[in-house]
């Protein structure tokens, strides 16, 4: 890896976009939070903490053998390159507008915490794992930055709590939803070689461990996402649980039935004020096109074959 990143301008005007089309008051506050302090890292607003990629990027060697520990945490919020940033936190805000609708804010901030350190274990183990058993020891020297394994992770929950139905691998391949993060797995190795496939294979595992095995009955024991359920988030601000106002919900018998916060929505719910029944693929689509219609002599995004080629370019 180089010492430092490439630090470009057209991921940032991109991500810039994004939130501006998406609108920032409709972005809940941990999100929010999380997307401002990646940008502001990658600008090198903090560069005491992260001087360089080589100073905070993650293998099972430097990790596990030398114990740099804090490099778990470090690795994650630390960007190669512009597009690399631009990427990954547009899918944040997709995902993150939907969890944090759903667990609130507290509990939402909780499980990214411990996503993050879960996804960063799992990846120095399978990386230490596949070192033995392959008898190759680039494994070991593989050194990892960014949020991808994180979101990987968080992926497996949208798809978790979403109904069932078919999303778009890469925005253009359809595929079920229970199969969606496995397909994405194996075409981004094939489109970006040089993307980690061990960190997220981790990310997937991680979020696998959460809906299917004892992670989120042992995350709950700590904290309830129940504690948060008595302030709501509307994109606006908070408001009052005994508020009366209605919204939609998603119910798992199918269709939408309307409610009031004394009613509290399905545990598989979710709103259709921020989703509208759309999966995260067609949410994006969606964006594009209103900001397409709204800039009639100006384009916000440019289509998908040119990001493709320039995430191509990044990582080749």
């Amino acid at each position: 890896m180089s010492g430092r990143r490439n630090r470009g301008n057209f991921g940032l005007i991109l991500l810039g976009s994004q939130l501006l089309n998406v609108g920032v008051n409709r972005i809940p506050p941990v999100t929010l939070a999380l997307i401002a302090a990646q940008t502001a890292i990658f600008m090198d607003v903090f560069p005491k903490y992260f001087p360089s990629a080589t100073a905070v990027c993650m293998s099972s060697y430097i990790v596990w053998y030398h114990k740099k520990w804090e490099r778990l945490f470090l690795s994650a919020v630390f960007h190669a390159d512009d597009m690399h940033l631009y990427f990954n936190m547009s899918s944040l805000i997709w995902k993150g507008i939907f969890l944090e609708k759903k667990f609130k804010s507290v509990y939402f901030a909780y499980l990214v915490s411990v996503f993050t350190a879960l996804t960063s274990i799992v990846y120095i183990g399978l990386n230490i794992l596949l070192e033995n058993v392959l008898e190759d020891h680039s494994y070991g020297m593989q050194c990892a930055v960014g949020f991808s394994g994180v979101l990987f992770a968080l992926k497996v929950l949208v798809t978790h709590y979403t109904p069932p139905g078919r999303h778009l691998a890469l925005g253009f391949i359809p595929v079920p939803s229970r199969w969606i993060y496995w397909v994405e797995l194996i075409l981004i190795q094939l489109v970006t070689p040089n993307a980690s496939f061990t960190g997220h294979l981790a990310g997937i595992l991680v979020g696998l461990f959460f809906i299917k095995g004892p992670l989120k009955p042992l995350m709950d024991s700590i904290i309830s996402p129940e504690m948060g359920n008595n302030y709501r988030y509307h994109g606006t601000g908070y408001s009052s649980g005994n508020s009366q106002s209605s919204n939609y919900i998603y119910t798992d018998r199918g269709g939408y039935s309307r409610t009031t916060p004394s009613a509290p929505p399905p545990e598989y719910g979710f709103r259709q004020e921020y989703t509208g029944g759309l999966s995260e693929d067609e949410q994006y689509r969606r964006a594009q096109r209103e900001s397409l219609q709204q800039q009639t002599n100006q384009r916000l995004y440019p289509d998908l074959d040119e990001l493709r080629k320039h995430r191509m370019r990044h990582y080749n």
